[in-house]
């Protein structure tokens, strides 16, 4: 049966949320230091706690010695013997040097060093708890909405979700309940500085990995993610097994997956594309829902001119030129869009791969297998997308 003493240190953990063994350090912390300020000659000192009554004992730590020149910390082997025969020279003993009415003193003195000694308990409790999930999804509770950020409750401990990390038409309210990202823990002098986001991309790649069992087990990956919070993600996915369609994974049956998505970001716009490593294909598929006709890629130069048809200008670049924006981020290259109808002498590009420097369009380079799902490719290659001819478009909301 437990003491009265350690119930009342269980109930004193239980209200600061920390282990009962940080609140008998936090004591033998406090009890060290009151013994300190009652006398400093012993430096190496152990504090033992009854459990039963809750009286500390102060133990000198001292080596034995065949001759004593530190009364401080040494002992002979003579005196040492007194108390265990067993004694040996070299060992540590330990002798008690509690002061009288040490347990009145320890009291008074370690009350304040008890409480700053909890307290760092519990932040370093609070700090090591969050960093665990640091990366990851949490679910919080708005407590207020100040003009330096929103701040969140997630239980142990209250962020706050910068600007920056908001997402652009979003609105928050007290008492509001939502998902955020754990963008960042840093230790302050007041506990444990939590950082959330709903605008990072990381934000998107854990609601995927947490709808698609594919991508929790590792047998489809996210290759590379774009957003503009609020608007608009494009998601590169590519397969680790052999047969399994990542995009059709991401998606869902029916779009039930990416439709729970959805719902966490409002009116944000989704596009899932395959990643290939042909960094032509990959560009193609990265500016779906434009039909690209042929792309030239200089690598040396991370750059790559895309030539599409007249009418997929404009959806190519997408509006304010968010889709070839995101295209780029997503592909680690410089993309320009060019018109296919117009002369590469007169644009002043490098002619793309499988092209006559003397034609006004760009010829297509011989079509490599279609995949087994992928529809039958028109007889006129120059009108067929070349995501569709050589990779899987993008499948999203609507885009």
């Amino acid at each position: 049966m437990r003491s009265d003493f350690m119930l009342a240190l269980q109930q004193l953990a239980d209200e600061k949320g920390i282990q009962i063994e940080a609140v008998v350090n936090a004591l033998r912390t406090a009890i060290t230091s009151a013994f300190e300020d009652y006398n400093s000659d012993y430096d190496d000192i152990d504090i033992e706690i009854d459990p039963e009554t809750g009286d500390s004992t102060v133990y000198a730590n001292k080596t034995v010695v065949e001759v004593v020149t530190d009364d401080v910390h040494q002992i002979s082997l003579a005196e040492a013997r007194s108390y265990d025969e067993t004694m040996e020279l070299g060992e540590i003993f330990q002798i008690d040097i509690t002061p009288p009415n040490f347990g009145r003193i320890a009291t008074q003195k370690a009350r304040q060093a008890m409480q700053q000694a909890l307290r760092d308990a519990e932040r370093l409790e609070v700090y090591t708890h969050f960093i665990e999930h640091q990366g990851q999804l949490l679910v919080g509770r708005v407590t207020r909405v100040e003009n330096r950020g929103v701040f969140v409750d997630l239980g142990r401990g209250e962020a706050i979700m910068l600007s920056a990390d908001q997402v652009p038409g979003e609105f928050y309210r007290s008492g509001q309940r939502m998902r955020v990202l754990l963008l960042d823990v840093a230790e302050g002098g007041r506990g444990a500085q939590l950082r959330v986001s709903r605008s990072h991309a990381d934000f998107v790649r854990r609601l995927f990995e947490r709808e698609v069992p594919e991508i929790q087990n590792g047998l489809v990956e996210i290759a590379a993610i774009a957003r503009d919070a609020g608007v608009r993600t494009k998601l590169a996915v590519r397969s680790r097994q052999e047969g399994l369609d990542p995009v059709g994974s991401a998606v869902g049956m029916r779009g039930t997956r990416i439709q729970n998505v959805l719902r966490e970001l409002g009116q944000e716009k989704v596009e899932i594309i395959l990643h290939d490593d042909e960094p032509r294909v990959y560009v193609a598929n990265a500016l779906s829902p434009a039909r690209v006709r042929n792309v030239h890629v200089d690598l040396s130069d991370r750059m790559a001119d895309v030539f599409v048809p007249t009418d997929m200008v404009s959806l190519a670049i997408g509006r304010e030129g968010q889709n070839a924006r995101l295209a780029a981020r997503l592909t680690g290259l410089k993309i320009t869009i060019r018109d296919a109808s117009e002369p590469a002498e007169a644009v002043d590009v490098a002619v793309p791969e499988g092209s006559d420097a003397g034609e006004t369009e760009p010829s297509s380079t011989p079509d490599p297998p279609d995949p087994p799902d992928a529809p039958n490719p028109s007889s006129d290659a120059t009108s067929t997308p070349m995501a569709e001819r050589v990779g899987r478009g993008a499948l999203g909301s609507g885009s």
